[in-house]
């Protein structure tokens, strides 16, 4: 799919989702306050539109028939979904920046992840279970080396994305910074993906990327001050965090 087509789909997607109900004419006013150039949506490409976004998010637009309004169907589990929320929310900063770009220099961002150029290759692979070969150089390594990798999954953690897969030589599960990839080329060779693993298993006792399998789980405590307290309350460390408020 081109990459103004599927940002077409996102827009379309965050659009209805930030207006909670909208009906079709006010889709279309909002399309042309965004870019001058922009001509209506036909009809029949926004319904278009709707079957591209079921069909390439699992994201259902419907219509209450009475107002003629369109809505989003089980908002809870698009919120629940964090690889469509992190998508939605990124291209909706964008959106918003787009039709405030007066404002473009009041904004800071941190800085964007580099090696964003390989993970359509490697969600290619991924998607048809095919081995990729890197040209990768880690931190305390000389030079590149090719290596040979079955990609299970990505992960962002702390902006910065990493490819989770065996290396095929060392018949070891290992991480691999997407930064540090120099070139990327799927190959024909297929693998097993493993049955029962996902991404959120591989790291559910862990915190960040780093994994060990001969260290065991321990319980780790903080100790903390009122004042900051709210700060983890509202972005939890780890999912296994509770609370004791015992003082002392």
């Amino acid at each position: 799919m081109a990459k103004d087509q599927f940002s077409k789909l996102l827009w379309l997607v965050d659009t209805i989702y930030r207006s909670k109900e909208i009906t079709f004419a006010e889709i279309n006013c909002r399309w042309k306050a965004g870019d001058k150039e922009r001509k209506d949506i036909p009809l029949r490409s926004f319904h278009n539109h709707r079957a591209a976004i079921a069909e390439m998010f699992g994201i259902d637009i419907s219509c209450h028939k009475n107002s003629n309004e369109y809505y989003i169907e089980d908002t809870e589990d698009l919120v629940n979904n964090k690889l469509k929320m992190w998508l939605l929310n990124s291209f909706s900063v964008s959106s918003i920046l787009q039709e405030n770009v007066n404002l473009k220099n009041r904004v800071i961002f941190e800085d964007v992840p580099v090696g964003m150029q390989f993970m359509e290759p490697i969600l290619r692979a991924m998607e048809k279970n095919h081995q990729v070969i890197m040209d990768y150089q880690s931190y305390d390594w000389s030079t590149a080396s090719s290596i040979n990798v079955e990609p299970y999954f990505l992960r962002l953690f702390k902006h910065r994305w990493y490819l989770i897969g065996k290396n095929t030589e060392r018949e070891h599960i290992r991480n691999y910074p997407l930064d540090r990839i120099q070139k990327i080329t799927v190959t024909e060779n297929k693998f097993n993906s493993p049955k029962k693993f996902t991404a959120q298993e591989y790291f559910y006792d862990y915190y960040g990327i780093i994994t060990d399998d001969d260290l065991k789980t321990e319980q780790t405590i903080l100790k903390i001050t009122s004042e900051q307290a709210p700060y983890l309350r509202n972005l939890p460390l780890h999912h296994s965090q509770k609370e004791d408020k015992k003082k002392g």
